[in-house]
C-alpha cells in the first residue's frame, strides 16, 4: 500500500471519534502518529451528501 492510501485508509478508521458534534461544521482536521514516531495531520471536507471525504494529509513536525 503506498503511502498516501495508507495514512487515507488510517484516517478514514479514527474519523468517527473526531466528528463535530455541530452539523453545521464543513471541516476537520486532526493529527495521529504511528509508530515509531511518524505523524501526521489530515483534512476532511463534508460534501454535498454530509459524508466526511479526506482531502489531504501533511507530516506534522516533530
Amino acid at each position: 500500500m503506498q503511502p498516501k492510501e495508507q495514512i487515507e485508509a488510517i484516517a478514514n478508521t479514527l474519523l468517527p471519534s473526531f466528528i463535530p458534534k455541530d452539523n453545521q461544521e464543513t471541516t476537520l482536521s486532526f493529527h495521529f502518529t504511528l509508530p515509531p514516531d511518524n505523524s501526521y495531520k489530515v483534512f476532511f471536507e463534508k460534501d454535498a451528501k454530509a459524508k466526511w471525504q479526506f482531502i489531504r494529509y501533511e507530516e506534522a513536525e516533530r
